[in-house]
């Protein structure tokens, strides 16, 4: 599970920024936490803000700092690191790396990530590990420093140092450790790899994810899955029908975003699905009738695509991280899912979401802790974001945290003109 995700000097996070999952001393709501001795994990944190205030700014970054660590292995000397865009709007901030930074349990013992690097070089990189109640060091690194590889003890050194050749300035040493077989880095390597993912807000891109799913589900396990979810969504569609032929890879787009009556592409592969509903006529008799997906709601074809990744979570634990969540979903159905993720009974492995939104529904002490509610606001003079969370206000347990928000009390809101001299 992760605990702590730190950024800095990354888009429009110039100072170091912390999305916590560490629960509070709050007694409220301890379904929504995970025990693991004295800390306390949450199970779902959400964002909150105005448009443009850096929301998706903290995704992009979790998305920068897990594919970074995932393609270094396959990154060939001297190619740039493309992903790590500074603050641009002061020269000595735009001249500095970025950094970030992973808290997070695994195989039962907590670890420490982290990394900065401009888009030529990793700078600095470390690896800690808790076995009792302080952390050790697995190793560490800083490319401006004399000796710019160290570890913890005599044995580590013995065992890891000869792997440090075989790395490059462009590539991290967790990455190119687990390669050549180092147990000391292969947890938390297979942690970021497996177990923390962010999805594309676009319903029609979730295919580039769960296509395979889909065309796998050969004990029908998922499609029990979608078609409770899409039941409970109050959808009337009892099944579907999966459908998927290879194409030519030269020929085979990417991705587009569809039009209706149309198939869903990605490369090698074409999908075809067609959902069936039960429609009952005047005279009561009833009869199930096919319809394209394209055809469907967008909120239904996002629901449909996301059955897999949430199917996937609660089995395996991972934690799902999505931008503009409740993009084409109702806010009570936003609710019911997130809900899923707080519900015991259903989230049985501790899978975790962090989401961003606007769903005001969410902004209920009935409904969240407040240390799962998070604000963005943006200095707009400065172009620079802030993260808080709602914990840090101390709201009485009664209050009405929608009211007060809308009303400016935590900041993070739009200051909307009255349109006074817009159409001088």
């Amino acid at each position: 599970m992760l605990l702590q995700f730190s950024v800095e000097n990354f888009r429009s996070f110039k100072e170091r920024t912390v999305l916590s999952l560490e629960g509070s001393t709050d007694k409220l709501h301890p379904n929504n936490i995970k025990e693991y001795g004295k800390d306390k994990v949450l199970k779902v944190a959400t964002v909150f803000g105005a448009n443009a205030a850096g929301k998706s700014n903290i995704f992009h970054a979790l998305t920068a700092a897990i594919i970074t660590v995932r393609r270094s292995d396959i990154r060939q000397v001297g190619e740039p690191l493309y992903m790590m865009v500074p603050y641009l709007f002061d020269a000595e901030s735009a001249a500095k790396p970025t950094s970030f930074e992973f808290v997070f349990m695994a195989d039962g013992r907590k670890y420490v990530y982290g990394f900065s690097a401009n888009i030529r070089k990793i700078c600095t990189e470390y690896l800690y590990v808790y076995n009792s109640s302080r952390p050790s060091t697995i190793f560490e690194r800083n490319e401006d420093s004399d000796e710019v590889y160290t570890f913890t003890n005599q044995a580590l050194k013995t065992k890891l140092k000869p792997l440090v050749e075989r790395n490059t300035e462009n590539k991290l040493f967790l990455a190119t450790a687990t390669a050549w077989n180092a147990e000391e880095t292969r947890v938390p390597m297979m942690w970021i790899t497996n177990s923390i993912n962010t999805y594309d807000t676009n319903y029609e891109n979730f295919l580039n994810y769960t296509g395979d799913m889909f065309e796998l589900d050969s004990d029908n396990s998922l499609r029990r899955f979608t078609n409770n979810i899409l039941k409970e969504a109050d959808i009337n569609i009892c099944d579907y029908e999966f459908e998927s032929r290879d194409i030519p890879v030269e020929s085979a787009p990417i991705v587009f975003a569809n039009a209706p009556g149309t198939k869903t592409e990605i490369r090698g592969k074409e999908y075809k699905i067609t959902t069936k509903h039960v429609i009952e006529d005047e005279s009561g008799n009833k009869g199930t009738y096919p319809l394209d997906l394209q055809l469907e709601s967008l909120g239904t074809q996002k629901i449909f695509f996301m059955s897999p990744i949430l199917k996937k979570a609660f089995e395996t634990g991972e934690t799902v991280c999505v931008d503009e969540f409740d993009r084409s979903l109702h806010p009570m159905l936003v609710c019911y899912l997130v809900g899923l993720f707080n519900n015991p009974d259903v989230n049985k492995n501790n899978a975790q979401l962090i989401i961003s939104t606007h769903t005001m529904e969410l902004l209920n002490l009935n409904v969240l802790r407040r240390d799962q509610i998070y604000f963005v606001e943006k200095n707009q003079k400065a172009g620079v974001s802030e993260l808080y969370s709602l914990d840090e206000f101390s709201p009485r347990t009664r209050e009405d945290v929608r009211k007060a928000y809308m009303l400016g009390r935590y900041g993070s809101v739009p200051d909307l003109g009255m349109g006074d001299g817009l159409w001088d």
